[in-house]
């Protein structure tokens, strides 16, 4: 990241490139000409034969000599103007040399911010170790560079989330679909429970689509209700028998009523995560296990691998932590025996 505490501001730049040189001109100039002065006085005195008894000479000066002093005022001047034309010269040029070094380090500088700009543009990381000409410079290269890091922040979480969009949304309308299958192939009568479980899934899509807009980086809104959590948790799980069935996963739930204070909609998405990968991630012959009570909920699938750190968790499971850590629950993922057991522990 580009560090500002080294760097000079423009101003002191300005300072060091055109007034000292000016400065330096000016110093010049009364030197040259205090050393003229004397000079050409000292000369004067001399052809004069004027000494140490200057003041004992006569006040009245003769012609000639009066021709000499306007001599001497007339070569001084010359010689001043030629020092003056000298030490502005130099100063000048000076001057332009510094000048443009000065524009040379600025148009690098903003070069370098240019170049910065069009490697954001291509999804690059940019590299702003060299922008350090001046405090101001190097100033907005460190706010471009923290608008890079967030827009690479969001889009990396944008990535994400379209990769995670699929299974959240293809899960429930898969089940919408084997059920409106069975439906109009007679295998099952039309009920209400049916529909209900249909609109469940449904409910579930809609939420997934309304939250896309997180993917910017906007806070989740979280409300506070008092619920029943095995309720909701077993109402989730009916829309998933179907799921199960289909892909030859046997199940075993214990629902037990238990009433918390949280987000309903949110533990509703949570229980719909938690059951999606338990139907993703079990091949079939395995076992699902749910249960609920007083202390939490326990989600259990037979998986041969290892459960993700927390580090590699994808956007459903980064959902779910989130929404443990707002409301104050515990939520872990463990390997036990062949079975991966997420479970959510209430507060007390």
């Amino acid at each position: 990241m580009a560090t500002r505490s080294k760097n000079q501001k423009l101003s002191t730049k300005f300072i060091l490139y055109v007034i000292i040189p000016v400065a330096i001109m000016g110093i010049i100039m009364a030197f040259a000409e205090q050393r003229i002065f004397e000079n050409r006085f000292e000369n004067f005195a001399r052809a004069q034969f004027i000494g140490r008894n200057f003041y004992g000479i006569s006040p009245y000066f003769s012609e000639q000599r009066l021709k000499n002093i306007d001599n001497v005022k007339n070569m001084t001047m010359v010689e001043i103007l030629v020092s003056f034309v000298f030490a502005f010269g130099t100063s000048l040029a000076i001057s332009i040399i510094l000048a443009e070094l000065f524009q040379n380090k600025i148009s690098q500088s903003l070069k370098e911010l240019s170049d910065a700009i069009e490697k954001i543009q291509s999804n690059e990381k940019p590299d702003f170790s060299n922008v350090t000409f001046s405090y101001e410079i190097s100033d907005l290269a460190k706010k471009i560079e923290m608008l890079s890091e967030k827009l690479s922040e969001r889009s990396m979480a944008r990535k994400a989330m379209t990769s995670s969009v699929y299974h959240e949304v293809m899960t429930p309308l898969g089940v919408v679909k084997m059920e409106l299958e069975a439906l109009k192939d007679g295998v099952i009568p039309y009920e209400k429970p049916l529909v209900d479980k249909m609109l469940i899934s449904v409910d579930h899509i809609s939420e997934v689509l309304k939250d896309l807009k997180n993917i910017e980086g906007e806070e989740l809104a979280y409300s506070n209700e008092i619920f029943d959590a095995g309720e909701k948790t077993e109402e989730i799980f009916k829309s998933f028998m179907a799921v199960f069935e289909s892909r030859n996963i046997t199940f075993a739930t214990q629902f037990e009523n238990v009433q918390i204070s949280a987000d309903k909609k949110r533990f509703k998405q949570v229980i719909f995560n938690l059951l999606s990968n338990a139907a993703k991630y079990t091949l079939p012959g395995g076992m699902v296990r749910v249960k609920t009570g007083r202390e939490g909920i326990e989600i259990s699938n037979t998986f041969k691998g290892n459960p993700p750190e927390k580090s590699d968790y994808g956007t459903g499971l980064k959902f779910v932590s989130n929404f443990c850590e707002h409301h104050g629950f515990e939520f872990s993922i463990k390997k036990v025996d062949e079975n991966v057991v997420v479970s959510i522990k209430f507060k007390n």
